[in-house]
């Protein structure tokens, strides 16, 4: 007899047991949450599935993401896994306005039920031991019946004691039991992505990328997110995790790899409970570059379930709903960033190029213009640009990217800085810190520029609270460190300062900035051979000894013929227009040429110095404050009481 042709195999297939779709047999990759979709639309064997059943599924309840979005999404590539059409649709239904539908079949395959105590094998397995059932379930033997009362009750007594202990943790007995509660994480590092890329090239995509990440899992806001230029110290290192936990006090690490080649790019992650080493999740995620925000967010959203973590109401927006990105403006973005981080003149000349270019591209990305905002204000805070020139594109960009995205941390930073440094609008840039911070507690950045605000304005007790909060997200930054001590400055807690930088400088000596606010902490306290000892030494970093610095030193230890030569110098007009206003005039107070000062101070007005907004802190002012004119000049400076 002719043996009948096997059947074909069916068109589509979802297993289950292997977690996988098949098309006409051949496996097709599709995501964790277009799975769990499609999951759900096969089980209803045609019905209707309703969206918001689409999002209690793939979400839960209580987490807030932009679940319009995310189901388009799962939606969009479920259809290009199926090979359908929203146009003309042969496998998948939109009932708008209501959800979906399957309107062709998908074959089913899950591993088989486990076997019930009821079944027939179960039966004959308990009357094979002996055992009598009845309608309620097995019966006491004779024995068990027979138990004195009161050994019952001590086991309950027991039990009932046990479920205290356990559950108010007395003595730590439940996690040396079990092992720390995954509820318990409350603090994250997100550790250098490794470029496994074959150009290294490509390291400052990675670098960047971890960046990104870190930013974007700091805005689900119930985690303390350690900053990426923290984490980055450890690119490549072999401490074990428990160790890395505890010198940057989280309890988490995020950690992976990015692969990125043509125009497709590939990022895996684990998360890892960095106290135990235990392994809790990992995901690959595999996108068009132009996906790489998508990417982000998908992150982002599922380390929020894993963690148990929650989105608050008023971040719904804030993590998930991106749209795709030209990759070259995701390139220029990160090049951009990178520039800044150096921290360097003509490095912020080529961020502020980068962002640029990112905007040319994509004339709607909003972190573009934060940072292109970000890149003018340093380039005024460095004097590479003067303030008034600066600023106003400084403010133009941040008030831009806030249009776009106004719920961008970076963009509320960026406008603080304008309102703080140059408009001098005290209680607009307060607001704007405080907007920044509600939306990413984990920004170091923040924390650090609201706490130079605070020491701005007299309120020492505040500006070290949020110092050391920055220095929390950052422990092992240097550049945070520093500007501890500046606050203890400007706070004229001298010792403290000076203990601070020392520590800094042990492990960086040549840090040009904190070896001078070393100087002026040793000057305050009459310590002059040690001040004008690190003096120097700054003079000889920077490859300039006649700093206003060294004048402000060389009046306060008598030497004054040096201060006013080096005075001279710096009061010769420079090609760019540009002088140290208030720093002169704080040599000039210290001689005790207190008009010449207020001539200097007027000149730092003029031109909107970027360290006026110091004036009415630092010490260099302390000859001043006597004279009237002084409180007259805070007070057109808008200061508050």
């Amino acid at each position: 007899m002719n043996e009948l042709p096997s059947p074909p195999a069916p068109e589509f297939e979802l297993d289950l047991v292997r977690y996988e779709l098949r098309v006409g047999g051949t496996p097709t990759h599709l995501e964790r949450q277009p799975m769990q979709l499609l999951t759900l639309l096969v089980r209803a064997k045609g019905g209707l599935v309703t969206r918001e059943a689409i999002e209690k599924e793939l979400w839960g309840e209580g987490v807030y993401v932009d679940a319009e979005r995310g189901i388009n999404n799962a939606v969009r590539k479920i259809r290009a896994a199926l090979r359908d059409s929203v146009d003309e649709p042969r496998v998948l239904e939109t009932v708008v306005g209501m959800g979906y539908r399957l309107i062709a079949p998908i074959r089913l395959i899950e591993a088989p039920e486990p076997a019930q105590a009821g079944d027939k094998h179960a039966d004959g397995a308990a009357r094979e031991a002996g055992a009598e059932a009845s309608p309620t379930g097995p019966a006491l033997s004779a024995s068990a019946t027979r138990r004195p009362l009161g050994m019952v009750a001590a086991l309950i007594a027991f039990l009932l004691v046990a479920a205290v202990v356990l559950a108010f943790d007395a003595g730590n007995i439940r996690s040396r039991l079990f092992g720390p509660s995954r509820g318990t994480i409350r603090s994250l590092a997100v550790l250098p992505l490794r470029n496994l890329s074959e150009s290294p090239a490509q390291d400052f995509f990675a670098a960047g990328l971890t960046d990104e990440l870190t930013a974007t899992v700091a805005r689900l806001g119930t985690m303390r997110v350690v900053s990426a230029t923290t984490a980055l110290q450890y690119g490549g290192s072999q401490r074990p995790l428990p160790q890395v936990a505890r010198e940057l006090n989280v309890e988490a690490v995020l950690e992976g790899s990015v692969v990125s080649s043509g125009n497709k790019v590939r990022v895996t992650v684990q998360l890892i409970d960095a106290r135990t080493d235990v392994h809790l999740w990992a995901q690959t995620y595999e996108r068009d570059r132009g996906e790489i925000l998508e990417i982000q967010d998908s992150i982002a959203q599922d380390i929020a379930r894993q963690l148990n973590a929650r989105l608050g109401p008023g971040q719904k927006q804030t993590v998930g709903g991106h749209e795709r990105i030209d990759p070259a403006a995701y390139e220029a973005y990160l090049r951009g960033r990178n520039e800044l981080g150096k921290q360097r003149g003509d490095a912020l000349l080529k961020g502020a190029q980068f962002f640029q270019q990112a905007i040319d591209a994509e004339p709607l990305y909003a972190p573009a213009y934060a940072g292109l905002a970000d890149s003018y204000s340093l380039l005024a805070n460095y004097a590479v640009l003067p303030p008034r020139e600066a600023f106003p594109r400084a403010a133009a960009a941040a008030a831009k990217a806030l249009e776009l995205d106004p719920a961008s941390p970076e963009a509320h930073t960026a406008l603080a800085f304008v309102k703080h440094h140059y408009d001098w609008d005290w209680s607009g840039a307060e607001t704007e810190y405080r907007r920044a911070l509600e939306l990413n507690p984990s920004s170091s950045i923040a924390h650090l520029r609201y706490s130079e605000y605070l020491s701005n304005i007299a309120r020492h007790d505040d500006a070290l609270r949020e110092i050391r909060l920055a220095h929390d997200l950052a422990p092992l930054s240097l550049v945070i460190s520093s500007n501890v001590a500046r606050v203890l400055y400007h706070a004229r807690r001298y010792d403290e300062a000076i203990v601070e930088l020392q520590r800094v400088l042990a492990l960086d000596p040549d840090r040009a900035f904190t070896r001078i606010f070393l100087a002026t902490s040793l000057e305050e306290k009459g310590s002059c051979a040690e001040a004008l000892e690190e003096f120097r030494k700054f003079g000889a970093l920077i490859r300039n000894p006649n700093t206003s610095g060294m004048a402000h030193a060389d009046a306060s230890c008598g030497k004054l013929a040096e201060a006013r030569r080096i005075l001279a110098d710096l009061e010769q007009p420079s090609d760019n227009g540009m002088a140290d206003w208030m720093w002169i005039a704080g040599v000039h107070a210290r001689l005790g040429e207190k008009d010449m000062a207020f001539q200097w101070l007027e000149k730092a007005y003029q031109n909107r110095d970027f360290f006026l907004t110091f004036v009415k802190v630092h010490p260099y002012m302390d000859p001043l404050r006597p004279d009237a004119r002084f409180d007259a000049f805070l007070n057109r400076m808008n200061f508050p009481k």
